[in-house]
């Protein structure tokens, strides 16, 4: 029993020191852990209150900016601004960020041929936007339906009045208004002329004064960026497309799809990215199918755009008026060199006018030039060509037109 008892004591002090271990183990620990704790909180004791400094700033409410057009497509962070003396033109990628413009920009036309400017029928691109243009301006009151129309489904077009309609107190009237909400104003001459058989005087005042047309009812010197002749028939014209090129145009204006002639099924079914519309004011032919398709292209995804968003250039310039528009002078025809290019029935040119001025001084044609080079102007062409030893095609190439000027092409 003796034995028993102290086998039992030695176990108990045993487990008295395990529980002593095990206390001091516990101990320590808290210890380091109170240190540490001390360690982090100890410097931050003088720290401003950073739950009440939140506290009072301003709430931010409203939604995410949108990305417009213009503006990055990829958010880069806000640089520091610094001096520039100069300004920088847009890049055309800067890290990989790319904006809608410089996109649209990559849709655009080539010349046709060297000493040519642009001419603008539809633009290269798979995204859904489409390019309505509506001529003459006839008939305000239509035209006030279609600027309308467009608005109430979320999109805007591009006008091209006759200067004359321009002037017209309610044609003017709608024309500011479209203006006023987004609207682009571009130049279809001031008389409704085809240019290819005007003088280069007459030619420069039928485009200037239709632009300034739109600058007197707008309250602002307006600049153009499109001119879009009579019909669209000598829109590859290369002295027109000089001149319009010195006011700071960027080109010709043409189209894909002539809504005016064609089916509202036939419209339906031209149809596509980059795709230029022709309309005009008119009730019978053209202002119900335009509205309809308006709807109809809107329904399809397709956005409504102008002529500058589409190949993103900027909107039209403006600057104060230092005159009344009509007092600024025509800015004369600069000088350029004469590039030659292919004529065949159905052209209408002022190249077209010299070859048959030129004709008519070597004998080959009588009358008096027109600037059309139909049959009778290519039968002439034939006599030449026969009598000089060239094949009788009756298109009057580059080879023609040398001989018949003798100067060659671009000299």
């Amino acid at each position: 029993m003796a034995s028993q008892r102290r086998g039992n004591g030695q176990r108990r002090a045993r487990q008295q020191a395990d529980r002593r271990l095990m206390l001091m183990v516990i101990g320590g620990t808290a210890a380091i852990i109170l240190v540490v704790a001390l360690a982090v909180l100890l410097p931050r004791a003088g720290a401003p209150d950073r739950s009440v400094a939140a506290a009072a700033q301003p709430e931010i409410t409203g939604s995410a900016p949108q990305v417009a057009e213009g503006e990055p497509l990829v958010p880069q962070a806000t640089p520091t601004p610094a001096p520039d003396p100069e300004p920088t033109p847009e890049p055309a990628a800067q890290g990989g960020t790319v904006t809608f413009a410089q996109l649209r920009a990559a849709t655009r036309p080539t010349p046709t041929a060297p000493g040519y400017g642009l001419v603008f029928s539809e633009a290269d691109t798979e995204e859904k936007i489409i390019a309505i243009t509506v001529d003459d301006c006839f008939q305000a009151d239509n035209l006030q339906k279609m600027v309308d129309k467009a608005i109430e489904v979320g999109g805007k077009f591009t006008i091209f009045p006759i200067g004359r309609n321009v002037l017209k107190q309610a044609q003017s009237e709608v024309l500011k208004y479209a203006w006023e909400h987004g609207f682009e104003l571009e130049n279809h001459t001031f008389t409704h002329n085809g240019l290819y058989r005007c003088s280069d005087e007459e030619m420069a005042r039928e485009i200037f004064m239709q632009q300034q047309a739109l600058s007197h009812i707008l309250g602002v010197e307006y600049h153009c960026h499109f001119l879009r002749p009579k019909g669209g028939d000598a829109r590859r014209d290369q002295r027109m497309q000089v001149y319009a090129e010195q006011l700071g145009y960027y080109g010709i204006a043409h189209w894909s799809c002539a809504g005016s002639t064609s089916t509202e099924k036939e419209i339906a079914r031209a149809l596509k990215p980059g795709a230029i519309y022709l309309f005009h004011t008119t009730t019978d032919n053209d202002l119900d199918k335009l509205l309809d398709f308006m709807s109809y292209a809107t329904q399809k995804g397709y956005q409504l755009v102008t002529l500058n968003e589409m190949f993103g250039y900027p909107e039209n310039e403006t600057e104060p008026l230092t005159m009344a528009a009509k007092d600024y002078p025509v800015p004369p025809l600069e000088s350029y060199t004469r590039v030659y290019d292919v004529y065949k029935p159905t052209r209408y040119s002022w190249g077209v006018y010299l070859l048959q001025e030129k004709l008519v001084e070597l004998g080959y044609m009588k009358g008096e030039p027109d600037g059309v080079y139909g049959r009778d102007c290519a039968k002439c062409v034939k006599a030449y060509q026969k009598d000089h030893g060239m094949e009788p095609t009756g298109v009057a190439d580059v080879a023609l037109q040398e001989a018949i000027f003798g100067v060659p092409s671009g000299a």
